[in-house]
């Protein structure tokens, strides 16, 4: 497995207003495709919900 780092917009889900931060998390991945999938669901916080994945950053080669 690889590691990337994956840069967000998002937003609490209950917020009327709607206001935006980012989030960087590591995600554990066998390609850039399979760490987005894994981000959008398991390490999107509880009642946050998902704006847009800026960048998808392979940071390591292997994990062993």
């Amino acid at each position: 497995m690889k590691v990337f780092n994956i840069t967000a917009q998002v937003y609490e889900t209950r917020d009327i207003h709607k206001q935006t931060i980012l989030l960087n998390r590591e995600v554990y991945g066998v390609s850039e495709e399979g760490a987005k999938s894994r981000f959008e669901h398991y390490h999107l916080p509880p009642h946050y919900t998902l704006v847009k994945i800026y960048s998808v950053e392979e940071i390591s080669q292997e994990v062993v």
